[in-house]
């Protein structure tokens, strides 16, 4: 007689090996950033996270991450905290980064065996204490115990928050955090990823090193240079989501160019020049590949929505989900958002071997805007990139390219009896020998 049933239950080792594999430490940390941010998120319904600090402390032997963003109730300690997923009556609040209901139980079991989380709100405190290695031993029971439970209690507003550390690194990670490199690494992972909550007020401090943001920025001159802009809404099972793209140029700087894509004020991807956003299309025909010549492009992309669900981002919230049919509609909207500002970087470029150039004219008189601003302008909203380029007069100082193409043989002689060592030096010292023998012997 066969046996009643087939066993499908997890086991604990599947969920402490390969569920904590496929994530960076720093991107781990961040994500723990992300549970306070959307306490903040709870605690300042206006958006002004002024006040409110993370901060961020680790080295070979813990690390730890404590915030002043309100503090975690009870019921949600209870049920929510370190369930795997999130129970069909959990009510996420609005607009939440926190997805899945798995980041905060990863980023925690992935780092150490032993971990204490503390919290309070203005009239409850918990504490629950983890020994990983002795949960591990018994097999049919997934729960935690609560060390400390108080509920109905007044709390000191200086006490409103939470508290988590971690202790008994894995080998990997006390390696990790006792390299200096680590914290250079983790800032610039949160200035990048957590640019909008830097930017609502929110202090977050890795060690003793306060994290500074500058806002993303377009450059703009009426008439002359105006960035595209366009606003989507998608509609269906619950709420909607929004999205806007914006795209443009900006300084020449090959490391920033890019898309960047953000969801609900996370950014998951940054600068990026792969085909997952649009380079490379369709084998460059419609977009080259990134090039440095195209090293002023920014382009961004904004989801947004109150059900976090509905976002097209990967459950370690470190990549798009490219699977998405609501992202595949909004990258081809980048990619016809794209293509207007490829065509003007080309002529652009081309205007170096010109005497006059006026699209150069027109950027370098152009005002460096901040995003935000630009996504509320209602002139931009639905427009491509436009660009008319500035006459003026001519500069006789403005520096001009000249190219030209010599026998290797006779380039060599040249090189040897100058004295240099650059091809580019020879046009150099022959163009100012001209010029001191030839042209002013002339005037």
């Amino acid at each position: 007689m066969p046996p009643p049933k087939v066993i499908g239950s997890p086991t604990k080792s599947l969920f402490l090996d390969a569920l904590t594999s496929d994530i960076e430490l720093a991107d781990a940390v961040s994500d723990l950033v992300d549970n306070s941010v959307d306490a903040a998120r709870r605690h300042k319904t206006n958006g002004d996270y002024g006040g409110l600090e993370v901060r961020i402390g680790f080295d070979k032997n813990h690390f730890e991450i404590e915030d002043t963003c309100g503090g975690i109730d009870l019921e949600t300690a209870e049920k929510v905290l370190f369930s795997l997923g999130r129970p069909a009556t959990y009510k996420s609040t609005p607009g939440q980064i926190g997805r899945f209901g798995i980041g905060m139980k990863r980023d925690l079991f992935m780092m150490g065996n032993e971990i204490t989380v503390k919290s309070s709100t203005n009239n409850s405190r918990f504490q629950i204490d983890i020994d990983l290695i002795e949960w591990a031993k018994r097999p049919e029971d997934w729960d935690f115990r609560f060390s400390k439970y108080e509920e109905n209690v007044v709390v000191d507003s200086g006490e409103i928050g939470t508290k988590i550390t971690v202790k008994k690194l894995r080998n990997q990670v006390a390696h990790e955090f006792s390299l200096p490199l680590f914290t250079e690494t983790l800032i610039g992972t949160l200035q990048k990823k957590q640019k909008q909550a830097l930017q609502r007020g929110l202090a977050i401090l890795v060690g003793t090193t306060r994290l500074t943001s500058q806002p993303y920025k377009l450059k703009y001159l009426e008439n002359h240079i105006e960035p595209a802009l366009f606003g989507r809404e998608f509609n269906g099972k619950g709420d909607p989501l929004l999205v806007k793209v914006i795209a443009g140029i900006e300084e020449s700087k090959p490391t920033e160019a890019g898309w960047y894509v953000s969801c609900n004020g996370r950014f998951v991807l940054v600068a990026d020049q792969s085909q997952k956003t649009v380079w490379g299309e369709e084998g460059g025909k419609l977009i080259p590949k990134m090039h440095h010549q195209f090293a002023r492009f920014r382009g961004y992309v904004f989801f947004e929505c109150q059900d976090p669900i509905r976002l097209p981002w990967n459950s370690t919230k470190t990549g798009i989900n490219t699977d998405s049919n609501v992202y595949r509609e909004v990258r081809g909207l980048m990619v016809s958002t794209t293509r207007p500002i490829i065509d003007f970087l080309n002529k652009l470029d081309a205007e170096k071997d010109l005497d006059e150039r006026p699209l150069e004219k027109a950027v370098d008189q152009a005002e460096a805007r901040p995003v935000t601003t630009l996504l509320e302008s209602p002139k931009l909203l639905n427009n491509n990139f436009t660009y008319k380029g500035l006459k003026g007069d001519l500069d006789p100082d403005q520096p001009i390219r000249i190219s030209y193409v010599k026998p290797l043989g006779e380039v060599q002689k040249a090189r040897k009896k100058l004295g240099v060592e650059t091809n580019r030096d020879v046009g150099l010292r022959t163009f100012e020998y001209y010029s001191a023998h030839e042209l002013r012997k002339r005037t």
